[in-house]
């Protein structure tokens, strides 16, 4: 049986690098407060680490790394989708975002017909 966290989580803060950070190539970061602490996602070029956590102060701070590219499906899972859930597999350091069930066709046509 795999051990997991799932939290839902309402505000994030993105980072645009003018130059690598830590020798990790990481060209954007998004950061996302969850009740357990803080999930850190960085988007990388070349050199892929591993997934970790941390703990700071009682909390966790989960560290994913994904690929540069992925970006853009990131920002844009953010930037439109409500409610967002943070998922973390402790047993095999694997994280995602996931949205909540939602209804076929809803959002995307509403906001178009608001805005004409």
């Amino acid at each position: 049986m795999s051990s997991f966290l799932i939290e839902e989580f309402t505000t994030y803060k993105v980072f645009l690098y003018g130059r690598k950070v830590k020798g990790e190539q990481t060209d954007q970061a998004i950061y996302i407060n969850i009740p357990s602490g803080k999930a850190h996602f960085y988007f990388c070029s070349n050199y892929m680490k591993d997934n970790y956590i941390e703990e700071k102060n009682g909390k966790k701070h989960f560290h994913v790394f994904l690929r540069a590219e992925k970006y853009p499906n990131w920002i844009d899972l953010f930037r439109n989708e409500s409610p967002l859930f943070f998922f973390y597999d402790y047993d095999r350091d694997l994280c995602y975002i996931t949205t909540s069930d939602e209804p076929v066709g809803e959002g995307e046509l509403k906001s178009i017909t608001t805005q004409v």
